[in-house]
């Protein structure tokens, strides 16, 4: 690995950057490092170029490293976190790559707080062979990333996939399909990124020769879309094992990589540094592949009755009007989050909150005896970095006191909301005559800049704030963001008429994380 000193290993802001090149400045974050003197290295995704100056510096320094989707875990690490490169005029030596040195990767933590998994060079080598023997990723010019380099599935494809087959790694992380502007990529993404772009009908400038999706799993409908377009892979495995199998055919079942042995639900692999591990999905084995039957640890016991979270969603998706839904626990209650189809939407705004809910829990209470006590209605599942339903945040949402305005439509900067006539904010509010509350709106507006900006404001510091126009229950409005470079302004909006208006300025925000 990077030993060709004349070969691109990174394309970085537009530029070609050689292993030679790439080592001399990793000679120069070593000289940083040392002042350091960590027994620990935390690093972050949020940037692919420094992560990557940064790991190869610790792995030549044999300083232990923990590697964060982003810096909303560090509550779960310790260590010195490291988000920079320093170009410093001293060079350190190095040496060859101890195999050996292992990496910690966290797990989703979607069942509990994620824990630390370590895994060695030698293991995300094997599973990078394997995985170039399995697919064919050899005509690509470059690989390109949704995810980030943080998580074993983005660290073994996009990085020790592309540097075995010497082929360069873009450091720009992906976020708008808009930005695949590169030909012959091999693109690393996750569900959560293909399904949108199949939700919205919508493709890259220039379609990948290959594309990768992992973290969850890849429906059909997305899987047949992409697929009339080029090679889609569907790959499964998690954080402790790496990929085990994948499948490039939307009906046919999951094939296992050349050295993975499944017995029991028991994997067996050199992808891993134990010599076995119990995998929480049930498997079936079948003579030309696996089927992944689903997590058994989404069993909960509910008023003293186990039940599959995965039976409720079922039953709930079988519902005419229901898109896709997804449950927990909260407390001791079963809680169910529910994207609507078009016509679902219309009803739940033609019927009222309290109705609509009620006559979901009739149809359910034909098929189960417990059903979702609480509800809340969503136009998307928030992702984490790898794609996985961020089972926090949604829990965090059933402790919002106000309730949710429905989403009609997102778009990049633009939400079309409506704020449903039972909400909770309007008993006592002009009872006859039902507004929605200015400090609502400004609610809201903060609530929407943090999950499309991934910033989280400081309520006591808006400027400008105007209200216009009565806002009323039931009626579509478009809530608009503007970003600029030291505030965020909105606007509720209807055509011409403005509701209210103002600004958060961005000097008393602090980074939060895209949910």
């Amino acid at each position: 690995m990077l030993d060709n000193n004349d070969s691109i290993f990174l394309v970085h802001n537009g530029k070609n950057i050689t292993c030679k090149e790439f080592k001399q400045t990793v000679k120069k974050q070593i000289t940083y490092i040392k002042t350091l003197t960590p027994a620990e290295v935390v690093l972050s995704g949020d940037d692919t170029y420094t992560l990557l100056v940064n790991l190869f510096s610790c792995i030549y320094l044999k300083i232990p490293t923990v590697l964060i989707g982003d810096k909303t875990r560090l509550q779960y690490v310790d260590g010195i976190y490291i988000d920079k490169v320093v170009n410093s005029t001293e060079e350190s030596e190095i040496g060859g790559l101890d195999l050996e040195y292992t990496i910690s990767f966290l797990t989703s933590g979607s069942t509990g707080a994620p824990k630390k998994i370590n895994i060695s060079l030698r293991n995300l080598i094997a599973e990078a062979e394997d995985m170039i023997e399995a697919i064919d990723f050899s005509k690509a010019a470059q690989f390109i990333t949704t995810t980030t380099l943080a998580h074993h599935y983005g660290c073994t494809v996009c990085l020790f996939v592309p540097m075995l087959l010497n082929i360069p790694i873009n450091t720009k992380r992906i976020l708008y399909p808009e930005e695949i502007i590169m030909e012959n990529t091999a693109l690393i993404s996750s569900p959560s990124f293909l399904s949108k772009l199949v939700k919205y009908s919508v493709l890259p400038p220039n379609m990948p020769l290959v594309i990768t999706s992992a973290g969850a799993k890849l429906e059909v409908n997305v899987f047949d879309y992409w697929d009339k377009y080029t090679r889609i892979v569907d790959m499964y495995g998690c954080t402790e094992t790496g990929v085990l199998a994948y499948k490039d055919t939307p009906n046919q079942n999951m094939k296992l990589l050349k050295r993975v042995k499944i017995n029991n639900n028991i994997v067996k692999c050199p992808y891993m540094t134990s010599e076995e591990f119990q995998l929480s999905d049930s498997i079936e084995i079948l003579p030309d592949g696996i089927r992944v039957l689903g997590r058994s640890d989404r069993i909960v016991k509910i008023q003293e009755e186990r039940i599959s979270l995965a039976e409720i969603e079922k039953y709930i998706n079988e519902i005419d009007d229901i898109e896709q839904s997804y449950c927990l626990k909260i407390g001791e209650k079963l809680a169910a989050v529910v994207i609507l189809t078009d016509d679902g939407k219309n009803k739940l705004i033609k019927d009222g909150l309290f109705d609509f809910i009620k006559n979901l829990k009739s149809l359910l209470k034909e098929k189960t005896r417990i059903v979702p006590q609480k509800w809340k209605f969503l136009d998307e599942f928030p992702q984490n970095s790898l794609g996985k339903t961020d089972n926090d945040y949604i829990k965090s949402l059933f402790n919002i006191n106000l309730t949710l305005p429905l989403v009609k439509k997102r778009d990049e900067n633009q939400l079309e909301l409506v704020f449903l006539k039972d909400s909770n904010f309007f008993k006592g509010h002009f009872t006859n005559y039902p507004i929605v509350p200015g400090v609502v709106q400004l609610y809201f507006a903060s609530f929407y800049i943090n999950e499309l900006f991934g910033l989280k404001l400081d309520m006591g510091q808006l400027k400008k704030i105007k209200f216009s126009n009565l806002m009323f229950p039931d009626k579509s409005v478009d809530l608009i963001f503007t970003d600029k470079n030291d505030s965020i302004l909105y606007k509720y909006q209807k055509g011409d008429k403005v509701y209210s208006s103002g600004q958060f300025p961005k000097r008393n925000i602090f980074l939060e994380g895209n949910k």
